[in-house]
């Protein structure tokens, strides 16, 4: 048995509602010309159509390095997450604001007194976690990303995270437990947060994921009962708006006033987020305020700096000192010397060297170099390398009792005792003979609570914590379910025993209560459990690399078909009567019968699913695209299978375990009423079941195995949740009741 569940993180409350409220080709030495960055090209686009962008990305890349702090790999979690998520001419849409749209319509429809009340009953879920992890065999363990963080202004045990799919969360108890405070907002990310230091039960969300772009912002929410429940404010983006949210402050003296930071422009206001006035315009990444006198502003882009002396309202651009070519300026001040400005850019210049580190000393005015050695943006425990990753992952912070110590993160945090003259590793991303401390790999935020002076960290692994600026480091998220999968997998014999790839957070296993054991690196993708052998795990990293474990993840070697090519998550299935006998869905389909020792290529691609029967294992269903085949004799030969169907990516398949001529698709995209189909004839013929399907993205689909009883019962996922339907009840139902 093989469960399948979307990338999605564990996601948050009660929601009152939200109000969602020069396209032209360029050509490509332009687009190429003007960028700051690669992630320009797909993150701030100057088209919103798909293939467009895709043709643009990879155009760049063809004759550049895709490796590891590249922004290859950020580009191609991008577009496997976009890619199904297409309006129906193909273009990029705002899906945060889409899917909340479809799930309002759907929470009226099913609410109590609606047309089909009753159904809401359906399902029964509870959490399995994890929400700690051991490291068996890999080398970047973690549960999930984390954005933000922010401090309850008299508590100081009480501080809120932002995740960036997975809402907002809170702790009372210093990170000791965890509460989500946005359940029932399907998928939202959070960049930014402000509490109300005069009323902390107001508290201000900036939506979306600014550095990653997993989420799309869709304005500011405000809660006034502590994150019960939420409302849009008058910044609000609707389904075609591609701004992506940063940072969000509050004014320290006049708690209606915040300024969030945006790809659009800085927005300010003056009264609670009711209206919001654009005060600067272009694209920027970070504000600080001046530290006791709040009418100095200062914003950062991606290589400029504003300095505003009048809250905002007026901006003098600064360039006495200012490095040019940055790619992401980060900024830091300091109660300790208000008038100290810190400011830190990407990318590196050469190996060992980056763009720099600058301080002012007059509030903004000017700035000098105070160093560009060693490189503190790659994987480098020395600094003597030119990766880095600085579009996606650059913080820092600058103590409030000492000026001169100053901490930064890009991969690693670094410190320095003298105002980022000389630095110092403090963390470092890879746990392998590691002396120096570990904090997850990608750092997106470093904050200090004024109330205790801890220093927090953010990463793509968690929140971590020093007491001691850097030197040590306690991880605190044990607690917070917001982990990443983009597949699961398990076994009959053992309903405690789950494999899975994730985001960022590699493969893990999981054997029962709240512990996963991290057992492989990188990404996780694609997983299988031997079925006659639960200690014999198969796992996946991107593009295909997958690998096969004979003793329940301790160890592990590297099984992939010589020259293979796989998709971002490449499918695998295995033979439910014949464990030896294993499919690969690459650009073509590859066959072992030995366990993965060897394979043959048997033509056709199943980059995109893969499924097979238990009633005749020789019939094989895989597809690419819009594109699906089957086989009905082991992948010796293939007959396409594509036509009746809708024309658009194929994102799932199932077949009826007792007749495997049963078989059912989900299709992609924002094409009202073209969701799932059904074939009983091998595919020869297709039937439309989509029936009352919500217009929201169906990612995948399950056949129950319960002897026909009912017949065809089948369980799709969703972006808004699970629906299940079967031959009897001839239409979909939620079946998602206790699902976050």
């Amino acid at each position: 048995m093989q469960i399948i569940i979307i990338k999605k993180q564990k996601l948050m409350k009660k929601f009152i509602h939200i109000n969602i409220t020069f396209l032209f080709l360029m050509l490509a030495f332009g687009l190429f010309g003007q960028q700051e960055s690669p992630s320009d090209l797909w993150l701030n686009s100057t088209t919103d159509d798909f293939t467009t962008i895709q043709q643009n990305v990879e155009q760049y890349y063809a004759t550049k390095d895709k490796g590891r702090g590249s922004g290859y790999t950020q580009w191609k979690r991008w577009e496997y997450f976009h890619q199904n998520r297409l309006s129906p001419d193909g273009k990029v849409i705002n899906v945060t604001a889409k899917t909340l749209e479809s799930y309002l319509e759907h929470k009226q429809k099913y609410s109590p007194g609606g047309v089909m009340a009753p159904n809401v009953t359906n399902g029964y879920w509870s959490s399995l976690g994890p929400t700690t992890y051991t490291n068996l065999n890999g080398y970047n363990p973690g549960i999930g990303r984390i954005n933000v963080i922010a401090f309850h202004p008299t508590l100081s045990n009480t501080f809120y995270v932002g995740m960036p799919s997975g809402g907002l969360w809170r702790t009372t108890n210093g990170g000791g437990a965890w509460t989500p405070l946005t359940d029932g907002m399907p998928r939202i990310g959070v960049s930014g947060i402000a509490i109300n230091y005069t009323n902390p039960n107001i508290i201000y969300i900036l939506t979306g994921d600014g550095d990653g772009g997993d989420t799309q912002c869709i304005g500011v929410l405000k809660s006034t009962n502590g994150g019960v429940t939420w409302l849009s404010t008058g910044l609000s983006y609707s389904t075609t708006s591609t701004v992506r949210g940063y940072k969000l402050i509050m004014h320290p003296t006049n708690s209606n006033i915040l300024f969030a930071v945006t790809n659009s422009g800085v927005h300010k206001t003056t009264n609670g987020g009711v209206t919001w006035t654009q005060v600067l315009s272009g694209s920027y990444r970070d504000i600080e305020f001046k530290p006791g006198d709040p009418t100095y502003v200062y914003v950062s882009g991606t290589s400029t700096f504003h300095r505003s002396t009048d809250t905002g309202e007026t901006w003098t651009q600064i360039t006495s000192g200012m490095p040019t070519g940055c790619t992401r300026i980060a900024i830091g001040v300091s109660p300790a010397n208000a008038n100290y400005v810190y400011l830190f850019g990407g990318p590196p210049t050469a190996v060992g060297a980056f763009k720099g580190f600058y301080l002012s000393t007059n509030s903004g005015t000017s700035f000098t170099t105070r160093s560009t050695t060693p490189n503190l943006l790659g994987y480098s425990s020395t600094g003597n390398d030119s990766d880095h990753q600085t579009t996606y992952d650059l913080a820092m912070t600058v103590s409030r009792t000492n000026s001169y110590d100053v901490i930064v993160g890009g991969i690693n945090t670094w410190t320095s005792s003298n105002w980022g003259s000389t630095w110092t590793i403090s963390s470092w991303w890879d746990t392998r003979g590691n002396t120096i401390g570990y904090t997850h790999a990608d750092i997106h935020d470093l904050a200090i609570n004024p109330l205790n002076n801890y220093l927090y960290c953010c990463s793509d692994g968690g929140i971590f914590r020093s007491t001691d600026f850097g030197l040590n480091w306690t991880d605190l998220t044990a607690g917070i379910s917001n982990t990443q999968w983009y597949r699961i997998a398990g076994t009959p014999t053992n309903a405690n025993l789950l494999i899975g790839g994730t985001q960022d957070n590699g493969s893990n296993k999981w054997i029962g209560g709240t512990n996963m054991q991290h057992i492989l690196g990188a990404d996780g993708m694609d997983c299988m459990v031997d079925h006659s052998n639960s200690n014999i795990l198969y796992y996946s990293s991107q593009y295909g690399g997958l690998v096969k474990s004979t003793n329940g993840g301790t160890s592990y070697s590297g099984i992939q078909p010589s020259g293979s090519s796989g998709s971002w998550v490449t499918p695998y299935i295995m033979d439910p009567l014949n464990s030896s006998i294993l499919y690969a869905g690459y650009s073509d389909v590859y066959k072992s019968t030995n366990a993965g020792a060897s394979w043959t290529n048997t033509g056709v691609d199943g980059r995109g699913a893969m499924a097979m029967g238990t009633s005749f294992t020789g019939r094989i269903y895989a597809s690419n695209g819009t594109s699906i085949w089957r086989s009905d004799d082991a992948a010796a030969t293939w007959t396409s299978i594509s036509a009746g169907l809708p024309g658009l990516s194929i994102t799932f398949i199932a077949v009826n375990p007792d007749n495997s001529m049963d078989v059912f698709v989900t299709v992609s995209g924002y094409s009202t009423g073209l969701k799932v189909y059904a074939s009983s004839n091998g595919g020869a013929n297709w039937t439309n079941i989509s029936g009352t399907l919500p217009n929201v993205a169906v990612n995948c689909i399950a056949y129950e195995d319960n002897n026909g009883s009912p017949d065809d019962a089948l369980y799709i996922g969703t972006d808004i949740g699970v629906y299940y339907r079967n031959a009897t009840l001839g239409d979909w139902i939620p079946y998602m009741n206790g699902l976050p």
